[in-house]
């Protein structure tokens, strides 16, 4: 008789039984359950950006703003949407070695790079639109208050998503020395 409540409660939870089938479908691109939530994410980003995109020269008086600066708003987006393609289909190619060692030393260096791809069409995007939103204004003490509170909140949002993924770096390096650690001690 088990006396530890944490292995008893470990054994009584019922593994999902899937058919070979049901794991084989899971393989296919258009099924996998991972980049159909990343496809919905990526539809409503793109229908998101694109309406604004299509209001912003008239509702935003982009008509009224320098030519550069309606480019670096359009850019800037375009980037951050490239960003997500990106994703996607670093997303679709995960196992690419002989090893699972291997495999996560070749994802650990291309997710390096998308990291930083990652943190600068972040900020690419945010001075894309603070640029676009703050030219031609005339600033009181009031808006500079504001505009002092939303450079802030980015500044805090580029912080978080850089400690993220200098998160998910660490622990996939130390997944990939615990590998190396295992093949010294056999």
């Amino acid at each position: 008789m088990e006396t530890d409540p944490l292995k008893l409660a470990w054994n009584a939870v019922q593994t999902p039984v899937k058919t070979n089938k049901e794991l084989s479908s899971m393989l296919i691109e258009s099924k996998h359950p991972v980049l159909k939530g990343i496809r919905k994410q990526f539809t409503i980003e793109i229908i998101g950006w694109s309406v604004f995109l299509l209001c912003y020269y008239t509702m935003f008086d982009g008509d009224q703003k320098p030519i550069a600066i309606n480019i670096l708003l359009v850019v800037s987006m375009l980037f951050a949407l490239i960003h997500n393609v990106l994703g996607y289909n670093f997303s679709k190619n995960l196992i690419n070695g002989g090893t699972i060692k291997s495999s996560l030393e070749r994802y650990l260096s291309k997710i390096k790079v998308y990291a930083t791809v990652s943190i600068s069409s972040r900020a690419f995007l945010i001075t894309g639109f603070l640029v676009f939103f703050t030219y031609n204004i005339n600033f009181t003490t009031g808006k500079y208050v504001l505009l002092a509170g939303v450079i802030a909140v980015s500044l805090v949002q580029l912080r978080w998503l850089f400690l993220l993924w200098t998160k998910r770096l660490k622990v996939l390096n130390n997944t990939i020395m615990e590998f190396s650690v295992e093949k010294e001690t056999q």
